[in-house]
């Protein structure tokens, strides 16, 4: 076998070795390349297919970027994520200017530490079944003004060089401006054009999309632009990110994408010297403290202050308490500009491992260590978010949790029905309600709390529209008991038959599942009415 083969060969049964143990235990699958990387020393280093692989991360950033997303979190997204960016990085940027780095290396040091990994994260959330929970809601939305943030850091980075004078600076700008007003024409002419004539061919379309990339890449990082091939990917995924197959290009081309950045955590772990890790364990130590327990600290205030209860701030902060695989990314441009050296590099990658493994554990166990050091958390800010709850609780006879799709269909039956409160995480939606002047007040079906503030013991009837599972088996459970007399009528939603008999058997009157509910009304229009005059009736009702 050639060497060339053996080596990948190696490289690539290392990382499955280390991926294979990181998931055992739990841990991200970064941890165990970045090991790997660790383990394997100088052998195979391969930069070049690293960077490619940053890439085309970029590059799917830029085709998914998730603006709408964005606009549905709201201020307290924006609010949070900028407010934990601007806290952190200052404050991260004192420690380490205290434990004696250069001031380019504390700047650097200071934005490594306030990125928290999205991927990450998202994959905890939605392993617990949070990730549609109020706080879940708010840690992602937070999570992606940050990832907003890193773009931004990365696409400027790659263009100041190493002495990032005024002069460098200026030409830079122009030069990105110039790059982007020539992506965005071709994205509103020309691209989609391109893309829907090889949406047909699905390996052509791959092919011309990752053509496309390295092209703009290439560019954009030659002479006369000068900034960096990641910028190049992220403005070759802009242009496509209009095109209606854009959908198709990103299922295609990320598992590229993802072989590349295996490659790259790994080059990245390559980079770590042991010897000087060692000469660095007082920083690692109090840094990795910082992000763990300063980090979630900063977001609970932040959140305190917008209005949020203690239990809704601590399990969103929580999330925060490990650094990004964006923060790996952009210290790494950074030693690529010469802006920083290798060591700063070392330090990040450390703090990176025990902050990911101790972070991916308290996200896991968030809930039990809440109610462990929830009487020690001090009570901080103005209760806007809760303010109605307990005039709510006094007034309500039928209770809603969920207003959206659903919720907002049965609204008016229940309305009739008795004095409606209803309960939703969605501060625009509640906030819309409160403006209708129906009786809404902001909280999650996942917080056991806000049941004693409503008064859902007291209520002839209790709905939920929220199809997660376990939340739904927590309010039945509180609901059920020979202590509560006069029980409400409980109604449960569940995706499908399975979990609907479990919540029977919790206690549920009613527990209703949407797709059958749906096929059997259908059947009875189709049997009963002319369903075309029917149709026109109901496409007027949803204008």
């Amino acid at each position: 076998m050639p060497s060339e083969f053996g080596v990948m060969a190696l490289v690539l049964g290392v990382s499955v070795f280390f991926g294979i143990a990181a998931k055992i235990l739990k841990l991200p699958a970064i941890l165990g390349f970045i090991v790997a990387g660790m383990v394997l020393g100088g052998v195979g280093r391969m930069e070049f297919l690293g960077k490619l692989g940053v890439t085309l991360l970029l590059f799917l950033v830029g085709l998914e970027l998730p603006i709408a997303d964005l606009k549905k979190f709201g201020k307290t997204a924006l609010l949070t994520g900028l407010g934990q960016v601007t806290v952190t990085t200052w404050v991260g940027f004192g420690l380490a200017r205290f434990l004696g780095f250069s001031t380019m290396e504390a700047v650097y040091i200071g934005v490594a530490l306030t990125f928290s990994s999205t991927i990450v994260i998202v994959k905890l959330l939605s392993e617990k079944g949070d990730l549609n929970s109020l706080h879940g809601r708010i840690a992602v939305g937070s999570l992606l003004v940050q990832d907003f943030v890193a773009i931004g850091i990365l696409i400027v980075l790659g263009g100041l060089g190493g002495e990032g004078s005024v002069t460098e600076i200026l030409k830079f700008l122009v030069k990105g401006m110039v790059a982007v007003g020539v992506v965005l024409f071709l994205a509103e002419k020309i691209m989609p054009v391109i893309v829907k004539w090889l949406s047909r061919w699905g390996e052509v379309l791959f092919l011309f999309s990752v053509a496309w990339c390295l092209s703009v890449a290439a560019l954009v990082s030659g002479k006369y632009f000068g900034l960096s091939s990641e910028m190049g990917g992220f403005l070759a995924g802009l242009a496509l990110a209009t095109a209606a197959a854009h959908y198709q290009i990103t299922a295609r081309v990320r598992p590229l994408r993802d072989f590349f950045l295996v490659l790259f955590f790994v080059s990245m772990g390559q980079s770590v010297s042991l010897g000087t890790v060692a000469g660095l364990w007082v920083p690692v130590v109090i840094l990795s403290v910082y992000v763990i327990v300063g980090n979630p600290l900063i977001m609970m205030v932040i959140l305190g202050l917008l209005g949020y209860k203690k239990r809704t701030a601590f399990l969103a902060g929580v999330t925060m308490g490990q650094i990004s695989e964006f923060s790996l990314v952009v210290v790494a441009a950074a030693v690529a500009s010469g802006q920083v050296g290798n060591t700063v590099l070392s330090l990040v990658t450390i703090v990176g491992l025990l902050t990911m493994t101790v972070g991916s554990f308290l996200v896991t166990y968030s809930e039990k260590i809440y109610k462990r050091v929830e009487s020690y958390l001090p009570f901080w800010g103005p209760r806007k978010r809760e303010s109605g709850v307990g005039e709510a609780k006094r007034r309500s006879e039928i209770i809603l949790f969920g207003h959206s799709r659903t919720g907002s269909g049965l609204r008016p039956a229940l309305e009739r029905m008795g004095k409606l409160v209803i309960v939703d995480f969605d501060p625009e939606v509640v906030e819309g309600l409160q403006r209708a002047g129906l009786e809404a007040v902001y909280g999650d079906l996942s917080d056991p709390e806000i049941y004693d503030e409503l008064g859902v013991g007291g209520a002839k009837m209790v709905v939920s529209t929220v199809p997660d599972k376990s939340d739904s088996m927590q309010l039945l459970n509180c609901l059920r008991g020979d202590s509560m007399k006069n029980r409400p009528l409980v109604v449960v939603t569940a995706m499908d038959g399975t979990d609907a008999r479990e919540m029977y058997g919790a206690g549920a009157d009613y527990v209703l599942v949407p797709h059958k509910v749906g096929g059997e009304f259908l059947g009875h229009l189709l049997e009963r009415v002319d369903i075309r005059e029917y149709g026109k009736k109901h496409r007027e009702s949803l204008k």
